[in-house]
Protein backbone atom coordinates (compact mmCIF):
# COMPACT_ATOMS: atom_id res chain seq x y z
CA UNK A 1 0.00 0.00 0.00
CA UNK A 2 1.41 3.66 -0.91
CA UNK A 3 1.65 6.33 1.74
CA UNK A 4 -1.39 8.38 2.23
CA UNK A 5 -0.62 12.56 0.73
CA UNK A 6 -1.24 15.03 3.60
CA UNK A 7 -3.89 17.69 1.81
CA UNK A 8 -2.53 20.32 4.15
CA UNK A 9 1.39 19.82 2.94
CA UNK A 10 1.75 16.97 0.82
CA UNK A 11 3.84 15.39 3.32
CA UNK A 12 3.22 11.63 4.65
CA UNK A 13 0.51 10.89 6.20
CA UNK A 14 0.81 7.24 8.72
CA UNK A 15 -1.67 5.56 10.60
CA UNK A 16 -2.83 6.56 13.89
CA UNK A 17 -4.78 4.05 15.96
CA UNK A 18 -7.63 6.43 18.01
CA UNK A 19 -9.73 3.80 19.76
CA UNK A 20 -11.32 1.42 17.47
CA UNK A 21 -10.56 3.97 14.36
CA UNK A 22 -7.44 4.53 12.30
CA UNK A 23 -6.66 7.50 11.59
CA UNK A 24 -4.21 9.18 9.23
CA UNK A 25 -1.74 12.22 10.72
CA UNK A 26 0.65 13.83 8.66
CA UNK A 27 4.52 13.35 10.18
CA UNK A 28 5.11 17.06 9.12
CA UNK A 29 2.35 19.60 9.93
CA UNK A 30 0.35 17.14 11.79
CA UNK A 31 -2.77 17.34 10.31
CA UNK A 32 -5.36 14.48 10.31
CA UNK A 33 -7.46 12.71 8.07
CA UNK A 34 -10.64 11.09 8.93
CA UNK A 35 -12.89 8.49 6.44
CA UNK A 36 -16.38 8.78 6.56
CA UNK A 37 -17.83 8.70 9.99
CA UNK A 38 -14.54 8.07 11.86
CA UNK A 39 -14.91 11.76 12.88
CA UNK A 40 -18.13 11.41 14.79
CA UNK A 41 -16.87 8.12 16.07
CA UNK A 42 -13.86 9.94 17.55
CA UNK A 43 -15.57 12.88 18.90
CA UNK A 44 -18.55 10.90 20.39
CA UNK A 45 -20.87 13.11 18.84
CA UNK A 46 -23.21 13.26 15.72
CA UNK A 47 -21.71 16.77 13.50
CA UNK A 48 -24.20 18.72 10.72
CA UNK A 49 -22.11 21.26 8.92
CA UNK A 50 -22.78 23.53 6.00
CA UNK A 51 -21.43 23.19 2.65
CA UNK A 52 -19.40 26.27 1.70
CA UNK A 53 -19.48 27.53 -1.88
CA UNK A 54 -15.03 27.40 -1.70
CA UNK A 55 -13.16 24.98 -3.50
CA UNK A 56 -10.18 24.43 -1.79
CA UNK A 57 -7.12 23.81 -3.93
CA UNK A 58 -6.34 20.25 -1.40
CA UNK A 59 -6.71 17.60 -2.54
CA UNK A 60 -8.58 14.48 -1.11
CA UNK A 61 -5.81 11.72 -0.56
CA UNK A 62 -7.98 8.59 -1.77
CA UNK A 63 -10.23 10.54 -4.26
CA UNK A 64 -7.53 13.05 -5.61
CA UNK A 65 -10.93 15.51 -6.23
CA UNK A 66 -11.05 19.08 -4.63
CA UNK A 67 -11.59 19.02 -0.81
CA UNK A 68 -14.70 21.91 -0.28
CA UNK A 69 -15.17 23.56 2.56
CA UNK A 70 -17.13 22.61 5.46
CA UNK A 71 -18.14 25.14 8.85
CA UNK A 72 -18.62 22.80 11.39
CA UNK A 73 -19.99 24.72 14.82
CA UNK A 74 -17.55 27.54 14.61
CA UNK A 75 -14.55 25.56 12.52
CA UNK A 76 -13.95 25.34 8.52
CA UNK A 77 -12.93 22.01 7.95
CA UNK A 78 -11.74 20.31 4.36
CA UNK A 79 -14.02 17.65 3.33
CA UNK A 80 -14.10 15.51 0.26
CA UNK A 81 -17.80 15.51 -1.33
CA UNK A 82 -17.27 12.43 -3.24
CA UNK A 83 -15.95 9.96 -0.32
CA UNK A 84 -16.90 12.15 2.95
CA UNK A 85 -13.61 12.05 4.00
CA UNK A 86 -12.53 15.24 6.26
CA UNK A 87 -9.48 16.70 6.98
CA UNK A 88 -7.97 18.89 10.31
CA UNK A 89 -5.73 20.58 10.30
CA UNK A 90 -3.47 20.76 13.62
CA UNK A 91 -5.64 22.33 16.79
CA UNK A 92 -9.39 21.66 14.59
CA UNK A 93 -9.95 18.40 16.32
CA UNK A 94 -9.57 20.03 19.81
CA UNK A 95 -11.86 23.64 18.26
CA UNK A 96 -14.31 21.00 17.62
CA UNK A 97 -14.27 19.33 20.75
CA UNK A 98 -15.32 22.64 22.66
CA UNK A 99 -10.80 23.41 23.19
CA UNK A 100 -10.68 20.23 25.16
CA UNK A 101 -8.20 17.61 24.38
CA UNK A 102 -9.80 15.10 22.89
CA UNK A 103 -9.21 11.79 24.77
CA UNK A 104 -9.58 7.91 23.23
CA UNK A 105 -10.27 5.21 24.69
CA UNK A 106 -9.26 1.79 23.88
CA UNK A 107 -10.79 -1.44 24.33
CA UNK A 108 -8.52 -1.99 27.45
CA UNK A 109 -9.07 0.68 28.69
CA UNK A 110 -12.58 0.27 28.94
CA UNK A 111 -13.05 -2.94 29.44
CA UNK A 112 -10.06 -2.21 33.31
CA UNK A 113 -12.60 0.71 33.66
CA UNK A 114 -15.99 -1.85 33.36
CA UNK A 115 -13.48 -4.20 35.87
CA UNK A 116 -13.04 -1.81 38.31
CA UNK A 117 -16.70 -0.35 38.65
CA UNK A 118 -17.60 -4.47 38.89
CA UNK A 119 -15.15 -4.92 41.72
CA UNK A 120 -16.34 -1.95 43.19
CA UNK A 121 -20.02 -3.23 43.25
CA UNK A 122 -18.93 -6.71 44.62
CA UNK A 123 -19.45 -8.60 42.00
Amino acid sequence: MSATTCPGCTGVMKPLQAGAVELDRCTFCKGLWFDAGELEKVLGKKLSGALGGEIRARMCPHCKVNLHAVTLGEVQVDVCTTCRGVFLDSGELKALNGGQDVRVRTDAQLQDDVMAWLNRLGA
